[in-house]
């Protein structure tokens, strides 16, 4: 069994930064950066609107969590509500990932290759992953509830496809913010401020520390 313990309360903030924005029908470019101003990537942006574009499928309609070098990759994966997950194991040693999240609780037992099936996640939330193995590794899936999400790249940008008018209210969610991995953090236009003479949303997180079990992440998600 895995733990997962934060031991230091050193709280970073990461600045959700509108670089540009437009209310002409144009998209928006979003940047996403700590304390420090660094890039932050893997923070999770949904638009709650139903003029609002959708995830687009993979080719053959499953998307992916690898696990590569004791490591799930992508670290974040990103699908929509109903989507089918397969859990290739390209590792030359054998995992076991499970997870206990509401929204979705599973177990791949002790295997190699890729699994027989895929997994369907048919809640939206957040699904944090573990390896009953290799407590080292934890991974997440957010699901989104309409498809239209998106995620930081290791820039921390973020292009939208909505304008200015269309943002009525959108949530906010990284892995390692303050409210807790399982928490989805809503917010709408009249919270956007101005930093440093950009609007901008101000989140406060706490770095992760080494991983050595699981048990605090998932008692975070509910």
């Amino acid at each position: 069994m895995v733990t997962y313990r934060i031991n230091k309360r050193i709280i970073a903030v990461f600045i959700f930064y509108i670089v540009s924005f437009a209310s002409t029908g144009q998209g928006l470019k979003l940047r996403i950066v700590d304390h420090n101003l660094q890039p932050l990537s893997d923070a999770v942006i949904e638009i709650l609107s139903s003029q609002a574009s959708q995830l687009p499928s993979p080719k053959n309609g499953i998307y992916v969590m690898d696990q590569v070098n004791k490591t799930f990759l992508p670290n974040v994966l990103l699908v929509p509500k109903n989507s089918a997950v397969s859990f290739p194991n390209s590792d030359n040693i054998r995992h076991h990932v499970y997870s206990f999240s509401k929204p979705k609780v599973f177990e791949l037992k002790l295997y190699a290759g890729k699994p027989k099936s895929p997994i369907s996640f048919d809640q939206s939330g957040v699904v944090v992953l573990g390896c009953n193995i290799h407590d080292e590794m934890v991974g997440y899936i957010y699901v989104s509830e309409f498809g239209n999400a998106y995620k930081s790249d290791v820039q921390g940008l973020i292009s939208l496809d909505e304008s200015w008018d269309d943002l009525t209210k959108l949530t906010l969610w990284h892995p390692y913010q303050k409210a807790g991995v399982g928490q989805v953090i809503t917010i709408t236009k009249e919270q956007i401020q101005r930093i440093d003479g950009e609007l901008g949303v101000v989140i406060e997180t706490i770095p992760p520390a080494p991983r050595d079990s699981f048990e605090d992440v998932f008692s975070n998600v509910h």
